[in-house]
């Protein structure tokens, strides 16, 4: 999905929970945007930190949507894991707190939010959910000769040589 349209979503939900979450609702819509923070993580390591401008990771997940269908897509970003987010639910269970609570719902969200719309785009086996699961589904494709890290190395280096919208 775009960041406008978590955005949307995120107030929507948030709203909804007003009357469950009251301020926590404020957290809730926080975490279901900020979740996307991942991919901006993903862009700089991709481009072996050599470019931090949010303009480029835009353009960066523009060149990677293009490549959705290929065979040796693979995506994981680390936010949107089992490892985050179980943790998160934990700590917020054992503490009682109800602020972590409205974060790890705002986060569960934003990932349901995700799945919709990548089954809704055909890609529904596209992302990994966990790093277990990422760095098996990863190997089983390059022992079938294809690479994942591939399509991700491309768009870092098409994003650093310039390569925009108009297909230069």
């Amino acid at each position: 999905m775009r960041p406008r349209e978590h955005v949307v979503y995120g107030a929507v939900g948030a709203a909804a929970l007003y009357p469950a979450l009251g301020a926590g609702s404020l957290l809730f819509w926080a975490a279901s945007v900020a979740i996307d923070l991942d991919h901006y993580l993903d862009y700089i390591w991709h481009n072996r930190f050599t470019d931090f401008s949010f303009k480029g990771m835009f353009e960066y997940h523009r060149l990677i949507n293009r490549k959705w269908h290929s065979p040796e897509f693979l995506n994981v970003e680390l936010f949107h894991t089992v490892e985050f987010i179980v943790p998160l639910f934990v700590a917020a269970y054992f503490t009682g707190s109800a602020p972590l609570f409205a974060v790890c719902l705002g986060l569960v969200f934003h990932i349901l939010l995700d799945l919709v719309s990548l089954f809704k785009n055909g890609i529904g086996t596209a992302r990994a959910h966990s790093l277990p699961e990422y760095f098996i589904r990863k190997k089983m494709l390059e022992a079938r000769g294809l690479d994942p890290a591939g399509l991700y190395t491309e768009a870092a280096r098409m994003t650093r040589e310039g390569f925009c919208r108009d297909g230069r």
